[in-house]
């Protein structure tokens, strides 16, 4: 399981964790997470990220 400290989403720096506290307040679909943690709304995340993937 990733910590709730990873990073998953380098463009808007949003966490396994920020995803895991949207979820429980509710979000549903990943539009609601995308408008609840901003994740992936830049679209940069492969060219931030240290592993480029």
């Amino acid at each position: 399981m990733i910590s709730d400290h990873e990073t998953v989403c380098f463009c808007s720096n949003v966490t396994a964790g920020d995803i895991r506290r949207a979820k429980s307040e509710g979000a549903r679909t990943l539009d609601d997470i995308r408008r609840m943690t901003g994740a992936c709304t830049i679209g940069r995340c492969k060219e931030l990220s240290p592993r480029g993937r």
